[in-house]
């Protein structure tokens, strides 16, 4: 077996084989070229497997798997199939700029800066109308996550899942809950966050591509369906990872009063 490489970028998919396409793609671009795909289907067509077929490179991965649908279970399973020093999630409808990976190697590589298990960069916002052609931007911005304090994470997420960077070791013994309808990404990285919190450097390349053109289907029929939701896996979310300090605690009760839900200060 070759050796280990550097990073593993795991992509889950479901059907999307035009945004499978570009996401691989702008792998395949990276000027920094250590790193394996895993890439994980919870279903399969002609499209993907001739993506993969195509854009995949002999030491990659591609595998269909089984069991519940959704994003969730195939980012587990492609952790468990992980050989990277390094790993990263970028699911099928988002991309890396081609330097992404060149940052990232850097910051971790740089003398003089302080180690660190999790890291996260700053990252664009591409929206688009995904009925016409993918090359085409309605909109693009810079999101700079410098001034976050990093603790604001047990009260709300703010760091998508592909502007992150986890080291293998500290990704031991968590996985992603697929039983969450919404914040299953945000409660992963709580699970974390328990053994390292996570470290911003500049100059990343992430890119979260948005249709709010095309929103596709969504679990739950109307707006306050999928509100009840959002608000029901935020308060598990806290259960499960009780805030640390009792700033945080009174900052989770103030979000949850801004939805018209009044508790104790003691219950998170």
């Amino acid at each position: 077996m070759s050796s280990p490489p550097f990073f593993s970028v795991i992509t889950a998919t479901h059907l999307r084989s035009a945004l499978l396409a570009r996401n691989l793609r702008s792998l395949r671009a990276q000027t920094f070229q250590d790193f394996e795909i895993i890439v994980v289907a919870d279903a399969l067509d002609g499209g993907t497997a001739s993506v993969c077929a195509e854009l995949l490179r002999e030491h990659d991965v591609f595998i269909k798997r089984n069991g519940r649908r959704g994003p969730a279970q195939s980012r587990n399973v492609g952790m468990s199939l992980a050989r990277g020093e390094w790993v990263l999630f970028l699911d099928d409808d988002d991309t890396f700029a081609p330097h992404h990976l060149q940052r990232a190697h850097e910051r971790i590589t740089a003398a003089g800066e302080p180690a660190a298990k999790v890291l996260f960069s700053d990252f664009d916002v591409l929206t688009e109308d995904r009925s016409k052609d993918l090359h085409t931007a309605l909109s693009r911005s810079r999101v700079n996550l410098g001034g976050h304090p990093v603790e604001s994470l047990h009260v709300k997420n703010f760091i998508p899942n592909n502007a992150l960077l986890f080291h293998r070791l500290v990704l031991e013994g968590s996985t992603v809950d697929p039983h969450l309808e919404s914040q299953e990404d945000w409660d992963f990285l709580l699970s974390v966050c328990q053994k390292a919190m996570p470290v911003h450097y500049e100059g990343g390349g992430a890119i979260v591509h948005k249709d709010y053109v095309n929103p596709g289907t969504r679990r739950g029929t109307t707006t306050a369906a999928n509100d009840t939701t959002v608000v029901v896996d935020f308060l598990h979310t806290y259960r499960r990872w009780r805030a640390p300090t009792p700033e945080l605690q009174a900052q989770r009760q103030q979000l949850m009063q801004s939805v018209g839900l009044a508790l104790p200060v003691a219950w998170f």
